[in-house]
């Protein structure tokens, strides 16, 4: 876009529609409108000349379907108070008696600059990844799915949008799209994203089924692709838990490729985007090279942009991660390193979630726990689709002696985040939960779970074993110590599974967890040399 170069806004009645951006403003504030709300507002205003019939309207915002009067009604009344007016004045939008409708107030076109930031410097090779979400199409003749498909495009977005690290263009951005068969490339060049999601929605009687799509604009190849069939009980509640499915399953996948695509980038003029999610994905390998890598990548992230909220948030978790290989007196001190690295996260930025999550976590290994709970809900309330919030409060909840309450905490963070590089962790707490509720059936199903994934660190063995152990099932428990010993080179021992689990503020849980070890046969202490640096560790 050249300098200089401009477009048209509509001006009327202390109101402006930016036609670009798909925006209404009032005094310079936008005004929120709900899609056909807003497209039949711009269609009214650009054929102010005439009346525009009820068929016109039907075929232009609803494509042809079969839709009541009572929904454009509705939506013209929206359009009006969108805009100040209303129903008994028609100051500004005049129903014709038999014919629709007329836009009547006076309208000035001004033309705005386009003039995008020039920055002082040449832009780094990458940036915060950019995603715009296509209207899901509705493949269903009924209205009210049309409406539900609208809905439900919103709700994605918005859900999406809470995940700072995203770029998350506008609905309107990208309706200009919708019912066309676009190459994914030509929209990425139009929108300058990197990402498009697009989606379907089909009902069938009483049931609803949802496909979502993730696509590369940069290339056009299928990245993600999943559906999902659920009975349509209560419209209103299925559209928003599905958008809460939905975006919590597109996030943790966009941030997949952009780790693996950092990590695939020639390792010379890294920019801060980059060396931060070069530190994610060795953070989540939870090995200590993998840690020690990914501690370097968030140093050097903030060196290169010191108010990067989110790599001082990551540097603040990686020396959570750490902390099993630590003596207690060091524990401590980096326990409160990492406090003051996620509360530096917070400052910066804190309406972002997982920064939020990082002060929660380090809060609890404190022991400070209802604190910790606050930060934890809090990052919920602001993005409700962040599984990893669930997770960590559940164990807050479980480790602080409130296992009842945590249950529906974990059945959340599973159902958000079927896929997630916690997920041995998540069930092994399951597992210490039910333990703390006498629940061994359940205790030892979750556990064994844990053990059979492919990332599974030796806590989910120690769970396992102790369970066994308190069963009386000593076969079962020699075979869950022998996988946990052949990951300890250098040995182990109730006095290392007690300060492994130093987190727990129930006591009462500790020692029936430890007892459990003891039964099962692991010795009560020995000299445990230097660990090797290949083991796997206990991630939390």
């Amino acid at each position: 876009m050249s300098e200089g170069e401009t477009h048209v806004n509509i001006v009327f009645a202390g109101h402006e529609i930016d036609l670009r951006r798909q925006e209404l403003r009032r005094a310079g504030q936008i005004v929120h409108l709900e899609p056909q709300v807003y497209d039949i507002l711009v269609h009214l205003v650009s054929n102010r000349d005439r009346v525009v019939s009820k068929s016109e309207l039907f075929d232009t915002i609803w494509s042809g379907r079969i839709v009541s009067e009572a929904a454009l009604s509705s939506r013209i009344n929206a359009a009006r108070r969108a805009i100040g007016d209303d129903g008994n004045r028609q100051a500004l939008i005049k129903t014709i008696h038999r014919r629709g409708f007329r836009f009547v107030g006076p309208v000035e076109r001004t033309a705005a600059a386009l003039t995008p930031a020039v920055p002082s410097e040449p832009a780094p090779a990458s940036h915060k990844p950019s995603v715009a979400v296509l209207p899901f199409t509705n493949l269903s003749s009924e209205s009210d799915t049309d409406y539900f498909s609208y809905g439900l495009t919103e709700d994605v977005i918005r859900l999406l949008a809470r995940n700072r690290w995203l770029d998350v263009l506008s609905r309107h951005s990208a309706v200009c799209f919708q019912g066309r068969s676009t190459d994914p490339r030509e929209i990425g060049a139009a929108l300058g994203i990197r990402y498009l999601v697009q989606g379907t929605v089909a009902k069938h009687a009483d049931q609803v089924r949802i496909g979502a799509d993730l696509v590369s604009a940069e290339t056009g190849h299928h990245l993600w692709s999943e559906s999902y069939d659920v009975a349509l009980t209560h419209i209103l509640d299925v559209q928003k838990s599905m958008a809460q499915q939905v975006a919590a399953v597109i996030e943790p996948e966009l941030a997949r490729l952009e780790r693996e695509a950092a990590v695939r980038r020639p390792p010379v003029n890294l920019g801060a985007w980059d060396c931060y999610q070069r530190g994610l994905y060795h953070l989540w390998g939870f090995s200590s090279p993998g840690l020690a890598e990914g501690e370097a990548m968030f140093r050097r992230a903030i060196e290169l942009d010191p108010g990067f909220a989110r790599a001082h948030g990551g540097l603040a978790y990686v020396k959570l991660q750490g902390l099993v290989t630590r003596n207690v007196l060091e524990r401590l001190a980096l326990l409160e390193d990492a406090l003051r690295d996620a509360r530096t996260a917070v400052s910066l930025d804190g309406q972002d979630c997982m920064n939020l999550c990082v002060v929660g976590r380090i809060l609890c290994f404190m022991h400070q726990f209802d604190e910790a709970v606050g930060y934890l809900e809090q990052a919920i309330r602001i993005n409700p689709s962040f599984a990893q919030a669930y997770f960590a409060l559940g164990f807050t909840l479980i480790v602080s002696g409130r296992a009842a309450d945590a249950m529906p905490y974990l059945d959340r963070s599973m159902q958000l985040s079927p896929h997630d590089p916690h997920l041995s962790s998540i069930y092994a707490i399951r597992a210490l939960g039910h333990l703390a509720l006498g629940e061994l059936d359940k205790a030892e199903a979750f556990a064994m779970r844990a053990t059979l994934l492919p990332n599974v660190n030796r806590w989910p063995f120690l769970v396992l074993a102790s369970l066994h152990g308190l069963m009386g099932r000593m076969s079962d428990a020699r075979r869950a110590l022998d996988t946990l010993l052949e990951r300890s080179p250098s040995g182990f021992s109730v006095v290392d599974a007690r300060s492994e689990i130093f987190f727990c503020g129930d006591e009462a849980l500790t020692q029936r967890y430890l007892e459990g070890l003891r039964v099962a046969g692991l010795p009560e202490s020995m000299a445990t040399g230097r660990r090797s640096t290949s083991t796997r560790l206990a991630g939390v």
